[in-house]
């Protein structure tokens, strides 16, 4: 009988670590990426939402020309919780980064970067990937799929990849003319973000139109 309350005493203490560690790790993550976030874009004004506590958050920046709102969300692994953080390896994987950065001015075309190990998984359909123009790029030992409708993107696509750091750790960017909108999907890790968001944020006033 005491061995099995000896076995109970440690899983207890051993959740009861788990539970601080993970709970401050994903403390630690949430503050790097809003700093990352907010030293590159340097919002006029920040709203963060929490999601379930240390899991994640929304956020809404107004920003300065000539862009106008960043709206975002990144969502983390439940690190805290060492029952679930197993089946959370299998169904979630890993931590997530996504941010839409609005523009007033008009953009040059649809264009598209995906990784090709997560091109197969992505859970929303492309409209008229099919009048595309496609084309396979790698770098760095990274493959990826380009996609665009003006030629002009294509040079620009692979001036981003070229330049921005940890592009291991990007999954989806997208130039979106309809509503004038860039679109960023990435693993959100702290050795990598910083660069791979400044590498990408530097290429986007090249898919703007010049104003008439």
């Amino acid at each position: 009988m005491n061995s099995y309350i000896y076995l109970l005493i440690a899983l207890a203490f051993a959740t009861s670590m788990g539970y601080l560690h993970g709970r401050k790790r994903n403390k630690q993550l949430s503050v790097m990426i809003g700093e990352v976030c907010e030293k590159l874009l340097q919002p006029k004004d920040t709203t963060y939402v929490n999601i379930g506590g240390v899991l994640g958050h929304n956020f809404t920046y107004q920003l300065e020309e000539p862009f106008s709102q960043a709206k975002g969300t990144f969502t983390l692994l439940p690190r805290h919780s060492l029952l679930y953080l197993p089946f959370s390896f299998l169904i979630t994987r890993y931590d997530r980064f996504y941010l839409h950065i609005f523009t007033s001015r008009q953009l040059k075309g649809e264009a598209h970067i995906i990784a090709k190990r997560y091109f197969p998984k992505m859970r929303v359909d492309i409209a008229g990937i099919e009048t595309l123009k496609r084309e396979e790029f790698e770098i760095e030992g990274r493959q990826f799929i380009l996609l665009w409708d003006n030629p002009k993107l294509e040079p620009m696509m692979k001036a981003l990849l070229e330049s921005s750091e940890g592009i291991e750790d990007l999954l989806h960017f997208c130039c979106y003319r309809d509503n004038n909108n860039f679109f960023i999907h990435a693993v959100p890790k702290e050795q990598s973000l910083a660069g791979l968001l400044a590498g990408i944020y530097n290429v986007l006033p090249s898919m703007m139109k010049e104003r008439q």
